[in-house]
Formats: C-alpha cells, structure tokens, sequence
C-alpha cells in the first residue's frame, strides 16, 4: 500500500514539474505561441457607425479597449460601496467591467440606468433607489 502511494506520489510530482516547466517556456516566450486573428478565419472585424464620445475612435472598439484596460488593471474582487457610484480603488466586481468599458466610449451606465429606472421602476421593482449602487447591481 505504502509502495502504490509513493509511485503515485512521484508521478504526481513528475506531472507537476512538466507542467511548471512547460508553462514558465511559454511564459517566457522561448516556445512560441501561435495568436489569431480574425483574418485567419475570414472574419471581417466589426466597427460601428457610432462614436458617443467623438475621439474618432468607434464605440466598439472604444469599449473593446476601455475593457481591457479595466481589466490590465488587475482589479480585486470586493463588493464595496463608493459614494461617487465608480470604484476609485484596486477594487470592483464583474458589472464594474461592463461600466468602465462603455464609460470609456461617452456612455455613463450609472446615469442611463438611473434615468430608467426613474422613468419605469415598475420593472426593476426596486423600494429604495441609489443612483450610486444600482447600476453595479447585479
């Protein structure tokens, strides 16, 4: 019995170390990695007719890149309470990267939602309205 575990354990470990290795490779880029695009599948890359915050940059795209650069950020997940309504702080939860990301192409998602919900609360059902949470709400 004490024989099959310790077998097992220095595949395990075996397994391990490949995969550390392997991992610290691509990492490092010394084994290259192939990226796509969406030209080697023929697809055609959306660009929208819109641009909210006229930077000359699409909305799409704008949002594309305000997403990712949210997200570059490395922000950690906490649910907190900020009085401005957007986090200003290493901190956020899943709805921040929709918000920071139309934010970043002229749409503030917390004043859209608080206009709507001021003008049909009878479908979000909510008792105490908070312009600075809602939105973030999920």
């Amino acid at each position: 019995m004490k024989m099959k575990r310790t077998k097992r354990l220095r595949r395990n470990r075996f397994i391990f170390l490949i995969v550390l290795v392997f991992t610290v490779l691509t990492v490092s880029k010394i084994i290259p990695r192939k990226w796509y695009t969406n030209a080697d599948f023929n697809i055609k890359t959306y660009v929208s007719d819109h641009d909210q915050d006229h930077d000359g940059v699409d909305d799409q795209s704008d949002i594309l890149q305000s997403v990712r650069a949210y997200i570059a950020m490395k922000p950690k997940y906490h649910s907190k309470y900020y009085g401005s309504g957007y986090p200003d702080d290493e901190f956020g939860v899943c709805t921040d990267v929709v918000a920071f990301g139309l934010l970043g192409a002229g749409y503030d998602l917390m004043m859209l939602l608080n206009e709507d919900v001021k003008a049909r609360n009878d479908v979000y059902k909510i008792k105490t309205r908070d312009k600075n949470i809602d939105f973030r709400r999920v």
